[in-house]
């Protein structure tokens, strides 16, 4: 298999992984967990998890040069932790649709950000690909679109810059080190960050992990361990626009997910999404005509 076929892999996977967190996610709400309180308990989790196996392991090393540490702390605080609050805040001020919606623009901060500032320009007979995602993605999120606080609009257009900005520093400055070592160290300084924020005391942490184990422990090793690694991993091998779009496919999983597991029926409008975002993933992932 090709470098650039396995890249693509892992960011399909990689969004299909992110797509579990509405399930788990929805069965500890159910629980009364707070959303600051499982994004604290899931990255702190995950670091601890994914730490133990690479010292089980022995390799790859866990050393990184100071240069590398700054840049995964920069992503962990203002990458994940920043984002992760934004997103959420927006979540008080406007319907769920919309904020999602609002985040998933992501993809065109990413490939205007790549022209910008790396040069990166998607071919010709590619550039289709990212209005048809978007449609799809409109699709499918498609509810009501309400803003009950202005200012919420500010958040939610932040989540989506912050989170492009995320995968543009990402592509740059981590390629060459181990996607399982700069995840692990990404999710250390993000949990800590949001822990300070949001957890009351480390007792509540374990309280949350007791109300459902199974939820919390597939949130951290699928939702974010092997998520955050395959995007990593996929950055490494395509180009950042490639890797933001092939990671579009996590809606739809969270649509289907959502219809298999919690009885959620899809309507004609989210498979008609759906296929649209297939449809662009298939068509990025072709070669180019451009050489």
């Amino acid at each position: 298999m090709s470098q650039r076929l396995l890249g693509i892999f892992q960011s399909i996977l990689s969004g299909l992984c992110f797509g579990s967190l509405g399930l788990f996610g929805k069965r500890l709400y159910s629980h009364g967990v707070r959303p600051g309180e499982l994004l604290s308990l899931r990255f702190v989790l995950a670091s601890l998890l994914l730490f133990g196996f690479l010292l089980i392991r022995g390799k790859p090393r866990l050393r990184l040069s100071l240069s590398q540490l700054l840049t995964c702390a920069l992503l962990g605080v203002a990458g994940y932790a920043l984002f992760s609050f934004c997103f959420f805040t927006a979540l008080t001020g406007l319907s769920s649709s919309l904020t999602v919606l609002l985040l998933f623009t992501y993809p065109v901060g990413v490939a205007l950000g790549a022209r910008v500032f790396f040069g990166e320009q998607i071919p010709r007979d590619k550039m289709w690909a990212l209005p048809l995602a978007l449609v799809g993605l409109l699709a499918l999120v498609w509810g009501e679109m309400a803003v009950y606080r202005a200012e919420a609009l500010v958040f939610g257009v932040a989540a989506a810059v912050f989170y492009a900005l995320y995968i543009l520093v990402s592509s740059r400055f981590l390629r060459g080190v181990h996607p399982l070592v700069s995840t692990a160290t990404i999710q250390a300084f993000a949990g800590l960050t949001l822990s300070i924020l949001s957890l009351r005391s480390p007792g509540r942490a374990w309280d949350i992990f007791l109300a459902d184990p199974f939820a919390v422990l597939m949130i951290s090793i699928v939702g974010t361990v092997l998520a955050m690694s395959l995007f990593l991993a996929g950055l490494q091998k395509l180009k950042s626009w490639e890797v933001s779009l092939l990671t579009t496919s996590e809606p739809a999983s969270t649509v289907g997910l959502a219809a298999l597991f919690l009885g959620e029926r899809m309507t004609a409008l989210q498979w008609g999404g759906a296929l649209c975002v297939v449809l662009s993933l298939v068509w990025i992932a072709r070669p180019s005509f451009r050489a």
